[in-house]
């Protein structure tokens, strides 16, 4: 991978799939089960745009969500952690 650290080492010798995660922010529990609630799942795409549009949430948690899907490629998705 054209250097060397313990990540690139293990990616290095990986043959399958793997998912890596990076952090964008953190939005209220609240928002959370909101969005299971409406969109009935864990996780959020590009094409969900419109919908978190229309949901009424504190806008802290508005511009964390906006900031993630604006950074979105098509194959890719917002995982949502807690909020049970």
């Amino acid at each position: 991978m054209g250097f060397r650290s313990p990540l690139t080492a293990m990616l290095d010798h990986v043959d399958a799939d793997f998912t890596v995660y990076e952090e964008v922010g953190e939005v209220s529990i609240e928002t959370c089960r909101q969005i299971r609630r409406v969109f009935g799942r864990s996780y959020l795409t590009l094409d969900d745009l419109p919908g978190v549009i229309n949901l009424k949430l504190p806008g802290r948690d508005r511009d964390v969500l906006m900031k993630a899907l604006r950074g979105l490629k098509p194959d890719e998705k917002i995982k949502l952690g807690g909020g049970g």
